[in-house]
């Protein structure tokens, strides 16, 4: 069992306390104080795929990644960058052989 804790506070420092656990889930989950998804900008997204940001411009008027342009601002969603990075992934070999048994069982 794990030991308990006696803590005494004041409500204000309580209400600050829940106000920053929520503020960090929040951030944690990429959405804001709305609980809608907070919108990237060209540099946040560039960091947080780890591209450079030029690379990251060429990905956009290629529409190889996903975006939104609000005049001329770039935004992006932490969300679709991520399903974005999720959907270039590359099967490993056991994945394939794996694949392919799973095709030449159902073949037969």
């Amino acid at each position: 069992m794990e030991p308990k804790l006696v803590v005494t506070m004041t409500v204000t420092e309580l209400k600050s306390l829940i106000n920053e656990t929520i503020s960090t889930l929040l951030d944690e989950r990429g959405l804001n104080k709305n609980g809608s998804e907070t919108l990237l900008n060209v540099q946040e997204a560039a960091a947080l795929l780890s591209l450079a940001v030029p690379t990251l411009y060429e990905k956009t008027s290629t529409r190889i990644i996903p975006h939104y342009k609000h005049g001329k601002k770039l935004l992006f969603k932490k969300s679709e960058l991520l399903a974005w990075v999720e959907s270039t992934k590359r099967k490993t070999v056991h994945e394939l052989k794996q694949e392919a048994l799973r095709r030449t069982l159902k073949q037969t």
